[in-house]
């Protein structure tokens, strides 16, 4: 089949640095190469096996002084820079996610998947491109920081905890770290838009697995089951006033049934023995998530009571919320400003938390962590992420290599600097 033709480069935003002015054009190039390449061969979960090896020679070839596996496909590079009195030195960590979503690619560039049912809808091969050309800045100018700065590249993003996965595997153990980063792309937001602030940014992300178990018989002799469909129709209408009737209004909460299967439709005239429910919740703060895993499983079993049926839930908790650390936002937030001044692009630290999942929150309940989003979209790139035409944006990764260069900058500091 015939490769799209390429999309046509456009201008930078006036005044906006590009990435050749941060860390030259031979590696910017490379950079911008290697994305495209991320994203005609995307890999999923944990088996980010070509990804990952890209990876680590890319690292290799730009210079790093340490690299380490983790869970297998994550890696995690050191970069040090000017010695410092501290013992051992400070060091800090940014991170990347790797893997694509089992999707098709209808993006229409040169650089399309080319494996079926693949495709990079959320941005993460250029969240690797865009630590990559980080590291690329980071070898480059050591000398304008003191300490060690921890690159992590993480698989399994979407839907297979990576990062708790390399936490496990002892991420931070051989290589400890005062604070993290992470940064991922905004769809819709205007190119190079900076969004960060105190607190929640993502929801927590679970599922809910509950079946109705009954008697089930023929459904001319009603009086002679013990029914589970109308216990599981209660259940799910109860499942709703969950949010309305429990959770203060001021804290954002979801609770969505996305599937619901019982019996058979070629046996129209049996009353099922058990309906099984399944759905996600969604929750900006601990205290929530708790309240509504065990409202859950009270109003299943007393919709399943009513009945005569049983009620068996399985609450299985996914990712935390990703709440960004009260300190380090305060610290660290006039510095992005300046970034942003800089970049010629906007600060944004009002706008609302997503109800989506993010596994960075993993290390960020480790280490205080901050995660921040950059926007994508120009006349080229006006789709939200997850979308069958979605494409990273690769003037973006000049505000990538910015945001994190100021950080460490500011962060790891050269005495008397």
């Amino acid at each position: 089949m015939p490769q799209a033709p390429a999309r046509k480069s456009e201008p930078c935003t006036p005044n906006m640095p590009s990435l050749e002015s941060l860390i030259g054009r031979e590696a910017a190039e490379r950079i911008v190469a290697f994305r495209r390449d991320l994203h005609r061969h995307p890999e999923i979960g944990m088996e980010t096996v070509r990804t990952s090896d890209k990876v680590e020679a890319m690292l290799r070839e730009l210079g790093v002084d340490e690299i380490a596996r983790f869970a297998k496909t994550g890696i995690a590079a050191v970069v040090r820079g000017a010695a410092g009195s501290a013992a051992p030195p400070a060091r800090i960590g940014f991170r990347a996610d790797m893997d694509a979503l089992p999707a098709p690619d209808e993006c229409g560039a040169a650089w399309a998947s080319e494996t079926p049912m693949r495709a990079h809808l959320c941005g993460h091969d250029g969240h690797t491109a865009g630590l990559l050309a980080f590291a690329a800045w980071a070898v480059q100018n050591r000398s304008a920081f003191a300490g060690e700065v921890l690159l992590i590249f993480q698989p399994g993003e979407e839907g297979w905890a990576g990062a708790d996965k390399m936490l496990k595997d002892g991420l931070f153990e051989k290589y400890p770290v005062r604070e993290v980063y992470a940064a991922h792309i905004a769809g819709l937001e205007p190119l190079g838009k900076i969004l960060a602030r105190a607190g929640a940014m993502t929801a927590s992300a679970d599922l809910f697995d509950i079946e109705v178990v009954g008697h089930g018989g023929h459904g001319a002799r009603p009086h002679q089951t013990r029914d589970p469909v109308p216990a599981a129709a209660q259940l799910i209408l109860a499942l709703q006033t969950i949010v309305s009737r429990n959770v203060n209004p001021a804290d954002p909460a979801v609770i969505s049934v996305c599937s619901i299967q019982a019996g058979d439709p070629g046996a129209p005239s049996v009353i099922p023995e058990r309906v099984r429910i399944t759905g996600t919740v969604r929750t900006l703060s601990p205290a929530v998530r708790d309240l509504i895993e065990a409202r859950i499983r009270e109003t299943a079993e007393s919709a399943a009571a009513l009945a005569g049926a049983e009620a068996h839930v399985v609450y299985d908790r996914r990712y935390p919320p990703q709440i960004n650390d009260a300190a380090l936002a305060e610290a660290v937030l006039p510095v992005i400003g300046r970034t942003a001044e800089s970049m010629n692009v906007e600060l944004d630290d009002g706008f609302p938390a997503s109800m989506g999942g993010e596994d960075f929150a993993f290390m960020s309940e480790v280490v205080p962590g901050l995660y921040i989003r950059i926007g994508n979209d120009d006349a080229g790139h006006n789709t939200g992420v997850h979308n069958p035409k979605f494409d990273f944006n690769d003037r973006a990764l000049a505000v990538w290599t910015a945001v994190f260069a100021d950080i460490v900058r500011a962060r790891l500091p050269i005495a008397n600097s």
